[in-house]
């Protein structure tokens, strides 16, 4: 049985969804969220299908562009020009991770910073990134103190890692970003207080390289050959050493995409300047 504290992201998403729904019925909104696919990885798939399912129930029209893995960077590009134009766009995301080939700083940053959903873009001053806030939401559901605390960020995609660390350090806590493909770097987790896996490889955390009593926080969703979906960190394991982790399903997927329909309304309040 796990000793370590679930953290429940379900039931926080639940109640930011309903906040949403309450707030485009009262305003009379009629928010629209344009999302860009590129390839066919799993979890990506897996994540644009919930946010599909959950902007409908909050009243957000939700439009798909999908391109295949190849895509040129002039298709996609030319797809977000058209979509910044689109005035019944409030909203724009491109579901990272992007096929190597492609620049993620280039897609991003052809991004109306007035439609940025995800706040990577430069010109975005006031939008939070759903992940980094659903992730810093879950944190504070711990009722820890995390001021001073050391947290080790586990991820390749420089957009969120540094935007996280940002983040981070106003609450007080200072991170290190690890490369999860560098040699040895599980051994360097051992002193964090509070670690954030964001690998896109199932059940790599075990326990025996977290320090006890640290926070875990799993971003991954990976598909098992039964289907079954996992995280980036072996929950029954750590589960063991942790003093609150997050589950997969049921953690950081929930309240990422709760918070991305918030940052859409958010949106179109701004551009309808209500």
């Amino acid at each position: 049985m796990p000793q370590a504290k679930i953290i429940d992201g379900r039931a926080l998403a639940a109640q930011i969804q309903q906040e949403v729904k309450d707030q485009i019925t009262k305003l009379h909104l009629h928010p629209g969220l344009a999302v860009i696919l590129i390839g066919h990885n799993p979890a990506s798939e897996l994540y644009v299908a919930l946010k599909a399912k959950a902007a409908k129930r909050v009243g957000i029209m939700f439009s798909l562009y999908r391109f295949e893995t190849k895509a040129s960077a002039k298709e996609v590009l030319d797809t977000i020009t058209w979509l910044n134009q689109d005035s019944e766009i409030n909203a724009i995301l491109v579901q990272l991770p992007l096929p190597e080939h492609l620049d993620e700083h280039q897609i991003i940053g052809a991004i109306d910073p007035a439609k940025d959903v995800d706040g990577f873009h430069p010109g975005q001053s006031y939008i939070i990134p759903g992940l980094v806030s659903g992730i810093m939401q879950l944190l504070g559901a711990t009722g820890e103190n995390l001021a001073n605390k050391q947290a080790a960020i586990v991820a390749r995609s420089q957009e969120f890692t540094s935007t996280l660390k940002h983040i981070l350090g106003e609450f007080g806590i200072m991170a290190n970003i690890l490369n999860p493909d560098d040699s040895g770097v599980k051994n360097k987790l051992h002193s964090a207080d509070i670690i954030i896996a964001a690998i896109g490889k199932s059940q790599w955390l075990k326990g025996e390289y977290i320090k006890p009593g640290a926070i875990i926080i799993d971003v991954g969703t990976n598909r098992l050959d039964d289907k079954t979906v996992v995280g980036d960190v072996d929950f029954d394991d750590c589960a063991k050493v942790a003093s609150a982790i997050t589950p997969v399903p049921g953690g950081v997927g929930p309240m990422t995409v709760a918070l991305l329909l918030k940052n859409t309304m958010a949106l179109a309040v701004a551009q309808k300047k209500l």
